[in-house]
């Protein structure tokens, strides 16, 4: 068992996320010894999956589909990902468009960001 300042520590957390994750249901609700929160080995780990799928623009209502379909199988955290990879490959092409847009307008001749045809078509 770890105390929640070991697990802030090994999850690279603050407290405060560690006890709103809990609170939400995305972590095991640590047992209480003398008034300490103690929490299972393998909390870091779910902290830190929680935190790369928060990195990768997952919900936190998707975190938590997304961690329950593990006990349920693979299908859901199949779709779940392709679903995010495909709202990823969406804004990757918007970002894209923006860059080309911002590049072509240092060259424009424009003087002023609100006269700029290239920006404003």
């Amino acid at each position: 068992m770890l105390l929640i300042g070991q697990v802030a520590e090994q999850s690279g957390l603050a407290t405060s996320a560690i006890r709103y994750y809990e609170d939400l249901g995305l972590i095991e609700t640590a047992t209480r010894v003398s008034g300490r929160r103690h929490f299972p080995e393998s909390t870091p780990r779910r902290l830190r999956a929680i935190t790369a799928a928060r990195e990768a623009g997952f919900t936190l209502e998707e975190i938590h589909r997304l961690l329950d379909s593990q006990a349920q199988g693979n299908q859901e955290w199949i779709e779940l990902v392709e679903a995010k990879l495909g709202e990823i490959r969406s804004r990757l092409r918007r970002l894209r468009g923006i860059e080309k847009t911002l590049r072509d307008s240092l060259t424009c001749g424009c003087q002023a960001w609100d006269e700029c045809p290239i920006l404003l078509s």
